[in-house]
This record gives structure tokens, sequence and C-alpha cells, in this order.
């Protein structure tokens, strides 16, 4: 710890040095041509993204519009070491090379996924249109303390606007473009009365396909897709608001379709590599999920403190028809049917806003079921059987206690401390059967006396901590050295029933940070270089038939800097961008599974891992946004570039499958009338038609892989009522 310490430290004192006076050189300006000030939630009030002690990127509903940020998975173009992979509707984040490639539906996220302060803990109820949003905050290194729970690897806060109560509001739009897309949005607010209001944002959006399964003659890569979200605001007394939340989505697709890499012979020993965005299966593929959910939030002003309670409720339940071996011949046909149900309470106690030390306690409790009802295979996976059923459940019980205080040491001085403990109870259960008849296993120790279902349960205590301190360093100048434990939760295998459950990761972060704005507020600069002890990592293979299994089995480091800059470089022209760097690899992992890239090359095989890079940590990740902005007689016409690119990331912690780097362009020319009520949009996603890969898999059955949309052009109309 002492020798981390010591190096971000002086990584900080080197670079604060000459701050000062590059501060003091700043230009007079016409403050009104700065940027805007982002206001976060990074701490669960609302602070200035400058004032934060912590690495955030913050990205701004215009963001969102004008960059083409869509929906979940885009969100890694505007957030470097961000990575996003999608695996039929689930999208599991990884962030500084820290997240989880499992995607069983108690599997939850390093990277966690709160909407307005409540929690989503399936991955599958993750990946969904942005509508109605004011910003998302992308928090970076573990939060052990005030989000605690499984974020290891960070938080993605999403913050939807209020209704507004004192006029009403109507905001539409509606586009369409090549591949039949057509993507709808609409938000209507209205006030009721003089201490309450109510909204609805309503999204839709589908396309007809772009690309052919031979086998079958039948379109894929299409979805469809409706979101609703309501949310009550009422304000009964000057100190208090009460928040009140329901939303609804249904997604349809063809979920995840699979081709067999180029260069590779499937499992039926005939069938290669397709084509470009063509599969050739036997199988139909499917991906829906229903989710919904509610929440009520109340913020009471009490004078000697505030007081916050959030009530969360999520459910999601997802069917997904997968040919695994990505061949016309019938070898594995799962039929995956996944539930995940969750509750969730917590209170919050908060120093009044003008108190000297900010301060904070607060408890959580979670309450969750998860389980595969069932997950069911055919094929010649289950011959002789017609069909075999794995029904696995696991029910968590989790509550934490926690608290944070920032004491002023000094008039620039800064220190913070916070801790958290967590207690959870897991159960699970677990049967396979066929055609109604559940088939006994042997005698097992971790379920003694059992001989159908195998029930165990575990229990975690985890106490986590943070400790930070931050430093004025000149006229919009902060620097900060914080040192950072989080865990993600322990679990069990919930479709391989009698095998042990697996403990949670722990990850210490230690990390220096400068948080910069400069020239009357023309230029942003934050920074962030950190280092990172990942134990216990939780590895997730699969092999032949469809079997997943999780266990602990790996040590890693992790070295790496990100940055966010921002320039108005004129009144009308903004320049930003970001940059990571990533330096992850295993320091202990002797166990870890080579699958080689076809079956007739052998069987799986252990090998030692260390010293190899870790998955899904791009080496180098960045992007570019030029927007100009120019007004005239008949309204204000607008361009926007922006730019991603990343480098290669290893799928498994073999290293021998890549998913090559990319650069993505996405493009927009739009215009909206003085009274700012009506605007039209042309917009190109992936402007040079570029072919990367949104996923690849190794597996017993053979490497697979899918392409992410080639380019797409399209225009959106909007009007808006004030």
């Amino acid at each position: 710890m002492k020798t981390h310490a010591l190096l971000l430290a002086g990584v900080a004192l080197g670079t604060c040095i000459a701050m000062p006076a590059f501060a003091q050189a700043a230009p007079d300006a016409d403050t009104d041509t700065g940027l805007q000030d982002i206001v976060v939630t990074a701490q669960r009030q609302s602070q200035s993204l400058q004032r934060v002690p912590i690495a955030v990127t913050a990205v701004t509903a215009g963001d969102l519009a004008s960059r083409q940020i869509t929906n979940t998975l885009n969100l890694e173009s505007a957030v470097p070491n961000l990575t996003l992979t999608q695996n039929g509707v689930s999208v599991t984040p990884f962030l500084r090379g820290v997240g989880s490639n499992q995607s069983n539906p108690n599997d939850e996220a390093s990277v966690a996924t709160y909407i307005d302060g409540v929690y989503i803990p399936s991955v599958t109820g993750n990946i969904f249109k942005f509508n109605n949003v004011e910003r998302i905050e992308v928090l970076k290194g573990p939060q052990g303390t005030l989000f605690g729970r499984n974020a290891t690897g960070g938080v993605i806060q999403i913050v939807t606007r209020d209704p507004d109560i004192d006029a009403p509001l109507l905001d539409v739009s509606i586009g369409a473009g090549k591949y039949g897309t057509i993507e709808a949005n609409g938000y209507a607010s209205t006030g009721l009365g003089e201490k309450a209001a109510i909204d609805l944002a309503v999204s839709f959006d589908r396309n007809d396909g772009y690309g052919k399964d031979i086998n079958r003659n039948a379109d894929i890569f299409k979805h469809n897709q409706l979101g609703l979200r309501s949310k009550l605001l009422f304000k009964p007394g000057e100190n208090t608001e009460i928040r009140l939340t329901a939303d609804y989505s249904r997604l349809n697709s063809t979920g995840t379709d699979y081709q067999l890499r180029q260069g590779v012979i499937g499992a039926d020993g005939v069938t290669s590599y397709p084509g470009k965005r063509r599969t050739n299966t036997d199988w139909k593929n499917t991906g829906d999920n229903d989710i919904y959910g509610a929440s009520l939030r109340i913020d009471q002003d009490m004078g000697f403190a505030r007081l916050a309670s959030i009530t969360g409720y999520r459910h999601v339940k997802g069917d997904f028809h997968l040919d695994q071996d990505a061949t016309p011949t019938p070898i594995v046909q799962a039929d995956i049917n996944q539930f995940a149900e969750s509750y969730s309470q917590e209170l919050q106690l908060l120093a009044p806003t003008d108190s000297k030390i900010d301060w904070l306690v607060g408890g959580y409790y979670f309450h969750a079921k998860y389980a595969y009802t069932p997950l069911r295979l055919g094929g010649l996976a289950a011959a002789p059987l017609p069909a075999i059923d794995l029904f696995g459940d696991q029910k968590t019980k989790s509550l934490s206690i926690y608290g944070q205080a920032t004491v002023p040491v000094t008039a620039t001085t800064k220190i913070t401390g916070g801790l958290r403990y967590t207690y959870e109870k897991q159960d699970t259960d677990g049967r396979t059967e066929s055609g109604g008849v559940v088939f006994p296993h042997a005698p097992n120790a971790l379920c003694p006396g059992a001989t159908t279902d195998c029930p165990q349960s575990q229990d975690i205590k985890k106490l986590t901590w943070r400790v930070s301190i931050d430093q004025e360093l000149g006229d919009g100048v902060l620097g900060y050295l914080s040192y950072n434990r989080g865990i993600k939760s322990g679990g069990f295998n919930m479709i391989n029933a009698g095998t042990p459950g697996y403990k949670p990761e722990i990850l210490d972060a230690y990390e220096a940070g400068l948080k910069m704005q400069l020239f009357d507020r023309r230029v942003r600069l934050n920074a962030a270089a950190f280092i990172y002890d990942y134990q216990d990592i939780q590895v997730f293979n699969i092999t032949g038939g469809g079997a997943v299994l999780t266990t602990n089995a790996a040590a890693a480091r992790v070295h790496g800097f990100d940055a966010d800059i921002a320039i108005k470089a004129t009144s009308n022209l903004t320049l930003s961008g970001g940059f990571g760097w990533l330096d992850g690899k295993y320091t202990d992992f002797p166990n870890a599974t080579y699958t080689p890239p076809s079956p007739l090359m052998g069987p799986q095989v252990p090998i030692d891992a260390t010293g190899n890079r870790m998955i899904y940590a791009p080496k180098y990740s960045g992007n570019v946004t030029v927007d100009y902005r120019m007004p005239t007689s008949v309204g204000e016409f607008g361009v926007n570039v922006s730019a991603a690119v990343r480098s290669r990331v290893f799928v498994t912690a073999a290293n021998r499958l890549a998913i090559p780097g990319y650069t993505v362009v996405n493009s927009t020319l739009s215009w909206t009338s003085q009274d700012q009520r009506f605007g039209a949009q042309f917009w190109v996603r992936n402007l040079f038609d570029k072919d990367y890969y949104l996923n690849r898999t190794e597996q017993a059955l053979g490497d697979i892989q899918f392409l992410a949309p080639p380019r797409t052009i399209g225009v959106t109309l909007s009007f808006k009522s004030r």
C-alpha cells in the first residue's frame, strides 16, 4: 500500500507543481462563453463535478442526442476505459478492466447500474433506450462505501428529468432510417395544481434487420422495443419532496445472431464461416424480455439533517433461444428462460446544507430471487432424450450499514473517510429433469442426504471503505489522493447444482486525480492515474453442451490513466474528448481454461495464464467530438462529428481470441428554429461503415461472433411546446 500511495502521490505532485502558474495565465473573457457547470450525485447528493474527488465522466442529455448515444451499448463511445459487451439482450460492462463476463441471472455486474438511485441488479435488465434522461454519470473505481453493492469496477448512474410543476411541456420526435429503422420518443409533463406534477415518457424503436440466415432464409439482427416511464413529483411542504416512479419495457428481437468465426470448422465437422452478417443455423434465435419496476423516493429536510428514503422494486423475465453450435445440425439448441426479481430499501441521513462537516450515514436492505425456469437443452446434446431441463434458483438477502464524512482540515484541504459493513445470505437449489422425471444425483458432501435437488447456502460478511484527501491547488484546480476497497458479491452456479459456490471478489484501488477548470471556464480537464490490486476474481467458462461454471480463480494488477477534456474554443465551437490507457495483467492464474478454436482440434485443457492480459481491458481507448453551432435568422444550424477508438481486447484469459481494435465515427447535421420549438436532425451512425465486433466467444463447440450494425442513415424530426 505504501508503494502505491507514494507512486500516485508523486504523479499528482509532479503535475500539480506547475498548475497554479498555468491557471494564473488564463486570459480575461466573458464568462457567458464558458462551459456550463455539470452537477452530479457521485456522493449521493448534488455537487459540482469539479468539486467531487472521484473520477467521473458525465454525459448530458444534449451530448446523448448530438452524438447518437441512443442506448446502453453506445455509452462506451463517450467514456474512456469503458467496454460494454452484448450477450443476447444482456449488457456486461467492464470499467478500467474490471467486470464480469457472466450472464446468469444471479451474476450481478461488477459495474453497478442505478436509475434515479435504484439499483438494477440483473444484467438482463440493463439494456434499454435512453429517453427523458437528464444526464448519465459514470463513476470509476470501486464505490465500496456509498454504493456498496457489487460496485467493484464503478457505477453507471442514470438520472431522469423531473416533471415541471410550473408549466406543461410536450417534447416529441420521430425518426426513420435505413434497414427499416423507426425511432420515436415522446415526453409530456404537466402540473397538478401548485404542489404536484406528473410526466410520461415513451420510447419506441425497431428495425427490420441487416443480415440473413442462409440455412433458414430468415432475416436476422431484428428488434422491436417499447419503453414507458412515468414520474409523479409531489411537494406537500417547503421541506418535503416525494417522487413516485413506474416503468415498463418490452423487447422482442432475434437475440444474439452468432456465426462461426473465420477459419473455424463447426461441431458438425462441415460448417464454416458463412460470410459477413450471415448465420447458418437450424434453430431460430430469439431474445425477448419484459421488465417493469417502481420506486418511491422521499426527501425531507428536518433542519438538523436531511432524510432520504429510496424504495425500489425490479422484475425481469427473459426468454432466449440460441443455436449455440451455430450450424445447420441440431447439436445444441438452448431455450433459456430467466427470471429476476428484487426489492430494495435504503435510508440515508445527510448533513444539513450549511454544515461545515459533510456527513452521511445510511442503511441498505436488498432481497432478490433469481431463477432458470428452466434452461432447456435440445438437439444431439440431449440425446437420446428429447430435451433436458436444468432448473436452478438463488435467493439473496443482504443488509449493509454505511457512513462517510468529509472534514475540512484547512480552508483548502479536506479529508474524507467512509466505511460500509455488509452481511449477506445466499440460498440455492437446483435439479435436472426430462419430461417431468427428475434425475437422481450421486451423493454430494455439499448437500448431504439429498438425492435429486441439491440445496446449499453461504454467508458473506465484508467490510469496505474509502479514504481520500483533496486539496485546492489554485483557482479552479483540485487535486486528490484516494484509497478504496470494494467487493463484488459471491454466488452459486445455478444450472450446475451440487457445485461449490464462489466467494466475493475484492478490489483495492489507489488513485491520484486532478480536476481543472481554466481560462474563465473555457477549458475543463479532469484526469486520474490509478493502481488496482484485484483478488479472488470470478472466472466464467463455457464448456461443451452449454454447461457454465464460475469459480474464484485469479488475481490481477491494473495500472492505468484516464482523462476527459472539454474546450469552449469559441461561443459556437466546442471540442471535447477522453483518453484511457490500461495495463491489466493476471498476477496469479494457474488454472485458466484453453479452448481450441474448433471442437475438431481437441478438448478444453487447463493452462497457466499468469502474466496474460486481463479480458476486456483495452490497452487504449478514447473519443473526440467536434460540435459547431451557427445561429442564423432562420434558426440555429449544428454540425457534430464524434469518433471513438479502442484497441483490441482478449475475450478469455488464455489470450487466444481477441476482438480487434476499431474506430467508429458518428455524425449529425441539425437545425433548430429560433423559438426552439421545431427541429430536424440528419444522422449517420458508423459513418465509414466499419466492420467491428460486439461480441466474440470461445466455447467448446467452436468460436462464435457477431458484428455491430453497418452504416445507418436516418432523419429525425422534433417538436417541443416550449
